[in-house]
């Protein structure tokens, strides 16, 4: 049952990666009109104010505000180094210039590059997060401005997978659980308002495939080339009793 459930989360995320680069024609499509006819607007409608509702309303601006979760994350962060004996520590180490390589790729190359505008600067009757305002929907006609800043692809998105990947790697027990917080996370920037669907997909696609890259490099780093803290007299809760033979599973997950 397990595996089956690691098996669907690994093959949903590079169905979703082909998504993104199927759907780049559309992006250009909508870059130049943003029409309420094109499918990733009619996406985006679904998915923001379609799905708007109190319970939602009142949890996706904490799930989306890495602000408040700042020192939730740290604590994390620290909880490997202090207490995940091995593993814990050299997967501390590689998320630092994961997180880093991640967000600097989305937001300081990418994002400039394609210069796409938010969908709350282009759409109207958006259900928008606006901070200290609270939920606003724009008007039908835009008449200001909400964001001073690009939209694809999602830095959120791109981040947060690629943590959660990279970490559902290296404790694949906690694989499903770990993509789970990485989807609410991405689906929290277009609940909001801010990110349209494909800037999603893309931030989801390019933080996979950074996650998988940073998990090879922290094979190649751990002392031993990947072999179970069980084999050390180190297991820690997430440690998996077959995480000795990693290339084996992860090839039984495509």
């Amino acid at each position: 049952m397990m595996n089956r459930m690691r098996h669907i989360s690994f093959t949903s995320f590079l169905a979703l990666s082909l998504c993104a680069v199927s759907m780049v024609p559309e992006l250009a499509r909508a870059q130049a009109s943003p029409g309420e006819s094109s499918l990733e607007v009619r996406a985006f409608r679904l998915l923001n104010g379609g799905a708007a509702n109190p319970v939602l309303d009142a949890v996706m601006p904490a799930v989306t505000d890495f602000d408040r979760s700042r020192w939730l994350l740290i604590l994390v962060w620290a909880g490997l180094v202090l207490f995940g004996k091995r593993k814990g520590r050299y997967a501390a180490l590689m998320l630092i210039p994961l997180i880093a390589a991640s967000d600097q790729i989305s937001a300081s190359l990418i994002k400039p590059l394609v210069g796409r505008m938010r969908p709350c600067e282009v759409l109207g009757g958006v259900h928008l997060w606006h901070g200290a305002e609270g939920w606003i929907t724009t008007p039908a006609e835009v008449a200001r401005s909400y964001k001073s800043s690009w939209s694809f692809p999602s830095s959120h998105a791109t981040n947060i997978t690629a943590g959660m990947l990279f970490l559902g790697l290296v404790w694949r027990r906690a694989l499903p659980a770990l993509l789970a917080v990485a989807v609410l996370v991405s689906w929290s920037r277009i609940y909001i308002g801010v990110h349209w669907p494909l800037d999603v997909l893309a931030g989801m696609a390019i933080g996979a495939a950074l996650g998988w890259l940073a998990w090879i490099v922290y094979r190649r780093m751990l002392p031993g080339g990947g072999r179970s803290d069980d084999q050390d007299g180190a297991d820690g809760l997430l440690d998996d009793p077959g995480d000795g033979a990693p290339e084996e599973e992860i090839s039984n997950l495509v």
